[in-house]
């Protein structure tokens, strides 16, 4: 069963079709009028007056949906709880106070030490003041664990209805030709679905029956400000971290938390949560009291081009394993847990365990790239009381190419279950998949049936899955990861403009190629070598194809083998008539891309050495002007000194009777010279130190810049060498 939210359009539809019954019950009337037999549908104007008013309802409540505008009193009550900050304003504001002076005193406790704090300072409130400090600081109270989770709900209420009041405004603004209004607009149409109810159907405990209501969303996180902005021309607004509740969590005997994959964002993640609400449902649709689901968007998802880099599974596991330890507080002491993860979400899941989430008792892995490269077997994890599952779907090629390590379901010490009816990479949680029944009997602790499991090969499940698996293998003993991460990176910008429309295929390949050859990828992987690992795969295949059909018909081994043995050889004779002409192109863009690249160094060489070289000149221009100034200053004084020096001589000659008189003046003007030098001359002497330590450093700049230039040219001049031999003679 899949998630049912209340529907303006189907409400809309509804109420039509109800009009269009009352519409036609004067002519039924009248008809039967005619026919004398009024008296046995006189009801039927007060039914057509029934059908009218509930149509009527029923577009009122369309209206409500498509533009919810909901008081924080009404989000209270949503959840159970008084109207808090009616009576006294001021009251939250205090309790503001006092929440965060109790989180300072805990900044340096553990999550669950900080949760707890949290619990116990909340027990002291009563459920007005609760309210009061949800609606003074909604961000903070649903966000923080400790707090009951039905205030968490309450208040993220709020901050829904806050952030779609605000983002509604701005795709207002938005034409439909503009490039943001596509995705802004699937997030305000996802941020009023939060809003809405959703139609829970369950076994009343009392009577038995089959019930159906429609109940608010629970959401225990929600901040639409956190994490990157996956496409800035496609929305300005950041990815957002959410979690929503299916079930009563603190008293649920079995919870599951389930961990999201790349591409995961606000405006998507109904299709995320989706799941949750799957697996939360028996398969006769019915809801289970016992059990609740927490689809955790808790982290800054990758996109396409940063999903070759691990590190937001760091954060991202570092972040689930403070919610895991944080969320136990509100939980039953007894309590199952269970991770389910997917993709992505499987790395993230990987780090959190190693980062000391070990109070897990099973966790499943689906579709996933690898768990690290520490990780090859459920022993690493060393956790033995937790119980290790993995699926792969047929198809599943982001299993397939395993790009952050050993695909799980290869490990030989886990527990590998079947998928039937599922394939490639998103239909885990598809309704009537052997997937989806192997992770309800999980979580359920075995009711539903037992366990079903799967052993097939690559080779059973895709035809050349084996062979990529072994290309990207050989792949990555080429290309070190931290070029394969900054390729991503490079990458990225052009694949998301790709996917919202703007750039089209051809400018993508254009993109890419820059990439490659920026990052140095035909001389990392040689073209003839990399078309020689295709053929060789090509081969392999057409090999194993050609040996199961003759088998299929019923020819012996012998008979089987030789038959994919020509088939091996004519399909790498082929492929190299045809790849031949593409190595040599790709050839010829190697040593166009290492004589561009050439030129690089030596301009970006000879850019730097003269920027050395000008602010050696500057620096030189600034000490020998000091110099020259402070040489001036010597010189000057010291000349007017000995000219009045000069003049007393000539004085004591002229008038000898004052020559005692004149000696002292002398004597007067010798000192003052004597104190011109010691003040000018260490001046004069430590511009030219400055100058010669200006020479020294610029000087050694300038030879390090001309030694790193030259150095890499020679390096790439060795690669045009290569190139051109390969190309003259490959």
């Amino acid at each position: 069963m899949a998630m049912v939210f209340a529907d303006p359009e189907t409400l809309d539809r509804l109420a039509k079709s109800l009009d269009s019954k009352a519409n036609a019950i004067p002519q039924l009337k009248a008809r039967a009028s005619a026919l004398d037999a009024g008296g046995h549908v006189a009801g039927l104007p007060a039914i057509a007056t029934w059908l009218g008013d509930t149509a009527r309802d029923l577009r009122r409540r369309a209206n409500i949906l498509r533009s919810p505008s909901e008081s924080p009193f009404d989000s209270l009550a949503a959840f159970g709880l008084p109207p808090g900050v009616a009576g006294d304003p001021g009251a939250g504001m205090k309790l503001q106070a006092d929440l965060k002076a109790l989180l300072e005193a805990q900044k340096n406790g553990t999550p669950q030490q900080r949760a707890q704090a949290v619990k116990d300072y909340f027990a002291t409130l009563s459920p007005a003041q609760q309210a009061a400090l949800a609606a003074t600081d909604p961000l903070l109270v649903g966000n923080l664990d400790g707090v009951p989770v039905n205030v968490r709900f309450a208040a993220n209420r709020m901050s829904i209805q806050k952030e779609y009041t605000a983002e509604a405004a701005y795709l207002a603004t938005l034409k439909p030709s503009d490039a943001a209004y596509k995705r802004t607009k699937e997030r305000v149409d996802t941020l009023r679905s939060f809003m809405n109810p959703r139609v829970k159907t369950f076994l009343d405990p009392k009577t038995g029956q089959r019930t159906t209501v429609e109940v608010p969303r629970q959401f225990l996180v929600f901040d639409a400000q956190f994490g990157s902005t996956a496409d800035a021309k496609a929305s300005p607004f950041p990815d957002g971290r959410i979690a929503e509740v299916v079930g009563d969590l603190e008293n649920a005997d079995n919870v599951a938390f389930r961990v999201p994959g790349i591409t995961n964002r606000l405006d998507n993640f109904n299709g995320f949560t989706k799941g949750g609400y799957q697996l939360v449902t028996d398969t006769k649709g019915n809801e289970r009291s016992d059990t609740a689901v927490v689809s955790w968007l808790g982290y800054d998802t990758p996109e396409l081009g940063d999903s070759v880099d691990p590190a937001k599974a760091f954060t991202g596991g570092a972040a689930l394993n403070a919610f895991r330890q944080g969320i136990s507080v509100n939980l039953k002491p007894n309590a199952g847990l269970d991770i389910f993860a997917h993709s992505y979400g499987t790395l993230v899941t990987s780090k959190a365990l190693q980062a000391g989430l070990t109070n897990v008792d099973n966790v499943t892995f689906m579709g996933s790239p690898g768990l690290g490269p520490n990780i090859n077997s459920v022993a690493d994890f060393k956790m033995p009381n937790t119980k290790f599952f993995a699926m792969r779907a047929p198809g599943d090629w982001v299993s397939y190419t395993q790009g952050h390590g050993k695909d799980p379901a290869d490990f030989k010490d886990i527990t590998r279950l079947d998928t039937k009816g599922a394939s490639g990479h998103s239909q885990y949680y598809d309704s009537e998949t052997g997937a989806l029944d192997n992770m309800r009997r999980i979580f359920y602790g075995g009711d539903g049936g037992p366990l079903t499991y799967t052993k097939t090969s690559l080779d059973d499940e895709q035809v050349g899955a084996a062979e990529a698996r072994e290309m990207v293998g050989f792949l990555h003993g080429k290309i070190p990861p931290d070029v394969v991460v900054k390729m991503g990176g490079d990458l990225d910008a052009a694949v998301q403009a790709h996917f919202a429309g703007r750039m089209g295929v051809k400018d993508l390949l254009v993109e890419v190629h820059t990439v490659l050859g920026k990052h140095n990828m035909w001389d990392r992987v040689p073209p003839d070598e990399l078309f020689g690992k295709i053929n060789d795969l090509a081969g392999n295949l057409a090999y194993k194809q050609a040996y199961q059909a003759a088998k299929d018909k019923g020819a012996p081994d012998l008979v089987a083998a030789a038959a994919g043995k020509a088939a091996e050889i004519a399909s790498e004779h082929l492929l190299y008539v045809t790849t031949w002409p593409v190595v040599k192109l790709l050839e010829v863009d190697r040593i166009a891309n290492n004589v561009k690249q050439f030129g690089d160094i030596v301009d970006q060489g000879a850019e730097e050495i003269g920027g050395h070289v000008k602010e050696m000149g500057t620096e030189l221009g600034k000490d020998g002007a000091q110099i020259y100034n402070d040489t001036k200053d010597l010189t000057g004084g010291l000349f007017k000194d000995g000219g009045n020096v000069v003049l007393e001589l000539g004085d004591t000659f002229v008038r000898p009777w004052r020559a005692g008189e004149n000696a002292g003046d002398i004597w007067k003007i010798a000192d003052g010279a004597q104190d011109k030098i010691f003040d000018k001359v260490p001046d004069i002497a430590g511009g030219l130190n400055d100058a010669k330590n200006t020479f020294v450093d610029k000087g050694g700049d300038i030879a390090r810049s001309a030694a790193e230039t030259g150095g890499k040219a020679v390096d790439k001049g060795k690669d045009i060498g290569k190139s051109v031999v390969k190309f003259v003679l490959g």
